[in-house]
């Protein structure tokens, strides 16, 4: 199957609703702005970042090509102008080997698992990998690493201040940084199946994230998954499974696979996909404002995080 290059790509056309609510909702968030400026008085996000490549192998045309294409195939489709830095590292401490991981707000850095490497083929880490330029294209990262970081934020604020501010301050901001962080992987998991444009790959992807044992991977029947990914809306039909639905949520990151399967689902049948596609959906491009929209701080260009209030400098 011949990929379709979506010249003109904008975030905004595949942007999953939940997301953009979310994000509003962690904007007005009391406090978020001395966060943000903690965070980057204190230089987390290069600390990050060198944690992270510190246990990693660079990834490069010469050292490991037909992966580095996979890379350069996606931010073909995808459209994005920019190849990030790529990195793959080893690391049984996560729970989340299947999927990868970006840092990096001005300079973003790609990093993927060996797991992925030896457990998906290469229209699955081209699903894997759309996922991560659909998260630089929306411009996630910045929150994402607070998110990451904000345990650290907190210890340092809390050493200067009281203890009974800092712990309603920074609860409140973890709450919405995480319901943010969950609703975003909706819409980064439509970029990745603009990126391998193939809903049975997306799937198959997923179910491997589900639990799918190794030594079915050849032999499974995605359809199985697809029909239970399906039904998996009718668990949110009273109020008390959706509070539970909730509760079991409120303190992690990401979405349930099961709900993530069923929201793309439902995006390709509602036909917005094949809209995006078909380039029915084509939105002329923002330019970069030289101020920032909600407090006025002057920009850098190119800036994508106001480095006064944290919030996004386009709409």
């Amino acid at each position: 199957m011949e990929i379709i290059k979506i010249e003109g790509l904008s975030p905004l056309e595949y942007e999953h609703p939940f997301d953009k609510k979310a994000l509003d909702t962690l904007a007005k968030t009391p406090g978020l702005d001395f966060v943000v400026n903690k965070f980057y008085s204190l230089g987390l996000s290069k600390l990050l970042q060198l944690q992270l490549v510190g246990n990693s192998m660079k990834i490069t045309p010469s050292s490991l090509p037909d992966i580095y294409e996979i890379l350069e195939d996606a931010c073909e489709t995808l459209n994005l102008k920019t190849m990030p830095e790529f990195y793959v590292r080893h690391d049984r401490t996560s729970d989340i080997n299947f999927q990868g991981i970006t840092v990096g707000v001005e300079h973003p850095i790609v990093i993927i698992s060996t797991e992925c490497i030896d457990s998906f083929s290469r229209q699955e880490l081209l699903f894997v990998i759309g996922c991560e330029i659909g998260r630089i294209k929306s411009q996630h990262i910045f929150y994402k690493e607070i998110a990451y970081l904000l345990p650290i934020v907190s210890e340092f604020v809390t050493s200067a201040v009281a203890v009974d501010f800092t712990k309603p301050l920074t609860s409140g901001i973890e709450l919405a940084l995480l319901q943010w962080s969950r609703w975003s992987e909706l819409t980064v998991d439509r970029a990745g199946l603009l990126a391998c444009q193939d809903l049975t790959v997306a799937m198959t992807v997923m179910a491997k994230m589900a639990g799918l044992p190794k030594k079915y991977f050849n032999s499974f029947d995605v359809d199985d998954f697809v029909t239970q990914a399906r039904e998996y809306e009718g668990f949110g039909d009273t109020t008390y499974t959706k509070f539970l639905k909730m509760f079991n949520l409120m303190f992690k990151s990401q979405a349930f696979i099961l709900s993530r399967a069923n929201e793309l689902i439902k995006w390709v049948d509602s036909g917005e996909y094949q809209a995006v596609l078909e380039r029915k959906t084509r939105l002329k491009p923002v330019p970069t404002p030289s101020f920032c929209r909600h407090c006025g701080f002057k920009l850098e260009l190119s800036t994508v995080f106001c480095p006064n209030c944290g919030r996004q400098t386009s709409p």
